[in-house]
């Protein structure tokens, strides 16, 4: 198994410095998987891309495009920023991070109707994890009275939510900001659906099943902590990490098979999964 996981990561991997090669500009997911996989590997031709790919993305931020990008792609880009900040010793990465994170915090209260719910909760999501870069003390309490705001437009408990990866994962991460448990709490809540579903025959998009894993394996990694299982209460017979697998398993062929940006959010999350201890 360990092997058939290798196997993928290499092949997407491949997917991506070719286009790279070719003239193709990265997608975030791209940039985002070639960051962790260098990171992982420190793969010669990876580094390379990777290069690249910051390269184009930076001056994009920068202003080098005229095109105004949409709040998913900005919170996209943001994410990818504040993660190249831990080993990019460039100051331009700061600054492009703290300019979109800016132009995220501009747009709030976000107009649900006219963004839509996962765009909102990913802006929000961005800008919690881009406060570790700032000061948290100047971005945290807006990013949660935000999220609070989407949360009480868009749920009702026992809803089942169709932008629930993207909410859960803006909860996760303002649970890992905040220590504040009624937040991983809810966002296990949400993902119940998705677990119920994982039997049907409802199949949603790649990408949707591949941001739905990485998900899963967030919430893995919280149920493997001692300290998080004495205090939280727990979905009973979850089992998150088998929730991943199943889905990665089962979406491979068509994730390998797929734009490249969908075959970079299927490698974000097989390796998200074998991170997993």
């Amino acid at each position: 198994m360990q092997e058939n996981r290798t196997a993928d990561l290499d092949v997407v991997a491949s997917k991506i410095v070719g286009a790279i090669a070719s003239g193709c500009a990265a997608s975030p997911a791209e940039a985002r998987f070639l960051l962790r996989e260098y990171v992982a590997a420190g793969r010669d031709e990876v580094r390379d891309a990777l290069g690249l790919a910051l390269a184009h993305a930076l001056a994009a931020a920068g202003g080098g495009e005229s095109v105004d990008p949409p709040t998913a792609q900005r919170a996209a880009w943001l994410i990818v920023f504040v993660e190249a900040a831990d080993i990019a010793d460039d100051e331009r990465v700061i600054a492009a991070a703290g300019d979109l994170m800016r132009q995220l915090r501009a747009g709030w209260p976000i107009d649900l109707a006219r963004e839509g719910v996962a765009a909102a909760a990913a802006s929000v999501d961005a800008c919690l994890r881009a406060s570790s870069l700032f000061d948290p003390a100047e971005i945290l309490q807006p990013a949660i009275d935000e999220l609070e705001r989407i949360i009480a437009s868009a749920y009702r408990p026992g809803d089942r939510v169709s932008v629930a990866p993207h909410l859960a994962s803006a909860l996760l991460t303002a649970f890992e900001m905040t220590g504040r448990l009624p937040y991983s709490m809810l966002a296990e809540e949400l993902m119940s659906g998705l677990r119920a579903d994982g039997a049907s025959e409802r199949q949603p998009a790649v990408a949707d099943a591949c941001e739905t894993a990485i998900v899963f394996c967030r919430l893995a990694a919280l149920h493997g902590n001692a300290e998080y299982r004495a205090a939280a209460v727990l979905a009973p017979g979850a089992d998150y990490r088998a929730d991943a697998t199943r889905i990665l398993r089962d979406r491979a062929p068509e994730a390998l098979a797929a734009q490249v940006a969908d075959a970079a959010l299927y490698g974000i999350a097989l390796r998200e999964l074998i991170s997993l201890r």
